[in-house]
């Protein structure tokens, strides 16, 4: 955890797989959890040993702090809204196993999970998740709730837009883009720059389809 108050207890959002594994990282810390918010899941079910506590809107009177265990980028990014809104603060989540330079910015609400590395230079900013064995090197932009998958690698200087996917294996050429929203799928090498709001695969990665704006 990078938080000034990193001790602070803190709250889960999302109790399905990604969010386990955001609890896992948050306990890795040394942090405290009081549990987790789902609105899909009973209040009172516990996972990994923790209860889940309601819904978002059990913030509205407990402003705790709030880790984002919500996978889907445009869902993620809508409810980092609702809680700042509620007057509870993001914390931002790196596992200890994690490289990240000293001379590298991480914005708050960014989950960076084991074996991650960011190089000195790099940005990430609000929200984005860097799955595990991810790589950013030196110089990168990944932008506001983007998803770097397990594995995924960004060679130097590269910019993944706002809300990005980039899939599992997936890779960018040094100085490559890719536009906001736009879904890079797994094991995919990103060799020229991509818009927003395509979805593309292969090697090299090529456009598939167009996305309605917003839609993933």
């Amino acid at each position: 955890m990078t938080d000034a108050d990193s001790k602070a207890p803190l709250v889960v959002l999302g109790a399905g797989g990604h969010g386990k594994v955001v609890a896992d990282i948050v306990l890795a810390t040394g942090a405290t959890i009081l549990g987790f918010l789902d609105d899909r899941v009973a209040p009172g079910s516990r996972i990994l040993g923790l209860p889940v506590l309601g819904p978002l809107e059990w913030l509205t009177t407990n402003p705790a702090r709030v880790a984002l265990g919500v996978g889907d980028n445009l869902a993620r990014a809508r409810a980092a809204d609702v809680i700042q809104a509620a007057g509870a603060s993001l914390a931002t989540a790196i596992h200890p196993r994690a490289v990240v330079s000293p001379f590298a910015r991480i914005e708050e609400g960014t989950v960076v999970m084991a074996l991650a590395v960011v190089n000195p230079d790099a940005i990430v900013q609000r929200g984005a998740i860097l799955n595990t064995a991810s790589v950013v090197e030196h110089d990168c932009r990944v932008g506001a709730f983007a998803h770097i998958s397990p594995n995924g690698a960004l060679a130097g200087g590269c910019h993944v837009g706002a809300q990005v996917h980039l899939g599992i294996g997936a890779s960018m050429l040094p100085g490559t883009r890719v536009g906001d929203r736009s879904i890079i799928g797994g094991g995919a090498l990103v060799a020229r720059n991509l818009p927003p709001d395509v979805v593309a695969s292969g090697v090299p990665a090529r456009v598939l389809r167009h996305l309605t704006t917003g839609s993933g």
